[in-house]
């Protein structure tokens, strides 16, 4: 059961509401938030909570947020149970609704040891898609819904570029709608990429499981294989290849998913660009990018 008495106030701003709704949120939970401090704001905001030895996920409320929190904790819950190495959920009754955002709690897990590589990702995409379906339904995977919403509601694009925009998202989905796929379709993280891996121990547990959905297993590969627009080397991509134990690069499908996935990132930048100058400085290297196909790298956030 989800909870929270105003719901329906905006978050016109994470950076103002999230303090808010975290003490909220933690006090409504019988969680300990002193000392509470903040370790990313950018889509999310995230805090360390070291006397509840916790993190707090911290996201503005959508028509869909909500439903995909409660099912990444249900997930979660479900993976650990099997033994799979996932983040763990708090258990609390979560996600927490307050001041128009919507906050999750998860064991803090603290990063020591040398960094986690791609190859790490893909051990373990490889161990996710061996299992079997959850005895629960997970949604149906779509690509660029979050992207579409973004143009749609930007207020740092021109209508020229929204127009376009809108175009490539319609051409993308209809070349997607045609795809063959090579792997067998099954639950899915949805945004798999080795930043969202995390030490617990000796262990590598994956992150983030707000996208999980079920879908096609190839769209957990596109993150790490689009990733030198970030600076992976290829050797890095060879790696995460020869750990998951399957090769698409020659699909023909391949280079629609990379198209997707580049404009997949555009997202968050496309909401947060009107108020942060980096993010729309980054924007509009991704936009040229995007619009002149050139191979420039970007910088991520």
């Amino acid at each position: 059961m989800r909870h929270g008495h105003d719901l329906l106030v905006p978050a016109a701003d994470l950076a103002e509401v999230a303090p808010q709704a975290l003490v909220d949120a933690a006090r409504r939970t019988n969680l300990d938030d002193t000392g509470a401090q903040l370790m990313r704001l950018f889509s999310t905001a995230v805090y360390h909570l070291p006397a509840a030895d916790a993190v707090a996920r911290i996201a503005m409320v959508t028509s869909q947020s909500v439903t995909r929190l409660e099912t990444s904790v249900r997930v979660t819950r479900w993976l650990g149970a099997t033994g799979f190495p996932a983040v763990e959920p708090l258990p609390v009754d979560q996600p927490v609704l307050s001041h128009g955002c919507a906050v999750t709690f998860w064991r803090y897990l603290p990063q020591h040891g040398p960094p986690l590589r791609p190859a790490d990702l893909g051990y373990l995409l490889r161990q996710l898609h061996r299992l079997d379906p959850p005895p629960f339904p997970l949604p149906a995977y779509r690509p660029l819904v979050s992207v579409r919403q973004a143009i749609e509601a930007s207020q740092a694009i021109s209508d020229e570029e929204r127009a376009w925009l809108t175009a490539t998202c319609k051409h993308l989905l209809h070349q997607y709608d045609q795809l063959d796929f090579e792997l067998p379709p099954g639950m899915i993280h949805g945004d798999a990429w080795w930043g969202n891996l995390l030490r617990d121990g000796d262990r590598v547990v994956l992150a983030d499981w707000d996208n999980v959905s079920t879908g096609p297993r190839e769209i957990d590969l596109i993150p790490t294989l689009q990733a030198p627009r970030f600076g992976l080397p290829e050797h890095e991509r060879d790696a995460f290849i020869a750990a998951y134990g399957h090769d698409i690069r020659t699909w023909p499908g391949y280079p629609v998913l990379l198209r997707i996935r580049a404009l997949s990132t555009t997202s968050a930048l496309l909401r947060d660009a009107h108020r942060d100058p980096a993010a729309r400085d980054q924007l509009q290297v991704r936009l040229t990018s995007l619009r002149t196909d050139d191979t420039r790298q970007w910088t991520t956030f």
